[in-house]
């Protein structure tokens, strides 16, 4: 039995009994990690409020091989996020984001910069002025640092670039296709031009400098759509904290 250790951030936790919870990390050095906190419900646990949602420390466990649960031994704070969880909006978002990791990522895959992004993220939120537009953002380095990146730059099926081109959206194939093309995929969706370049800017976007521009509703619209989409596909999964954002509205 090994001891870990590691920064780490919480993304899922969910009760285990009346005194003990299970929770999802996302590590730096480690990646997904699943464990047990023993106790930590408990109003004289040694976790105390460390090893709430969202929060980012450091962690220590003891890795036993081939189990699917670990036990937390330490879990020291590093930043609680506090600014972002008074806002119910970030927070929602937040989650959202940590959502996503957990649901793209599986366990024991390294990705510092799937790290490096989420904590960069939760840092950005409470100063971001369109809060839609930083979470497009963050959706499109997620998809890049985990290897699905959509191509905007060019028609992916006969490769010919698209400059001030209309284009249509394919998820099934992971990105534009002109119209020339469209039969490669007749459930592609029509997007806009002002769309494709504000997509092409975001996908040059560092999550810590985000792109800050008037953005229509419609446009809005549409990246939303086509982001969504795309996420589904590669990750075959229902996100319940973004059915709780669309059942807000």
């Amino acid at each position: 039995m090994a001891v870990k250790k590691t920064e780490a951030i919480v993304i899922r936790s969910y009760p285990l009994g009346d005194s003990s919870k299970i929770l999802t990390f996302y590590t730096k050095e480690f990646g997904k990690v699943r464990a047990v906190a023993k106790g930590a419900k408990r109003t004289k646990s040694k976790f105390r409020g460390n090893v709430e949602l969202l929060n980012h420390g450091f962690l220590v466990f003891f890795e036993k091989p081939n189990r699917d649960l670990q036990n937390v031994n330490e879990f020291d704070l590093i930043n609680c996020f506090d600014q972002l969880k008074q806002d119910f909006d970030q927070t929602t978002y937040a989650c959202y984001c940590s959502e996503l990791v957990d649901a793209i990522e599986f366990e024991g895959g390294v990705n510092q910069g799937v790290f490096s992004l989420l904590i960069d993220t939760f840092k950005m939120l409470p100063a971001a002025k369109d809060i839609l537009l930083l979470i497009r953002t963050f959706e499109l380095c997620l998809l890049n640092e985990t290897g699905y990146m959509p191509i905007f730059s060019h028609c992916i099926s006969c490769s010919d670039l698209l400059i001030d081109t209309p284009a249509k959206f394919s998820d099934r194939l992971g990105g534009l296709i002109c119209l020339a093309c469209r039969r490669q995929d007749l459930h592609s969706v029509s997007i806009s031009l002002e769309s494709i370049k504000l997509l092409k800017t975001l996908q040059q976007t560092d999550i810590s400098a985000p792109y800050e521009a008037q953005v229509s509703q419609k446009n809005h619209q549409e990246l939303k759509t086509v982001l969504f989409s795309l996420i589904a596909n590669q990750t075959q999964k229902q996100i319940k904290s973004l059915q709780f954002i669309e059942n807000l509205k």
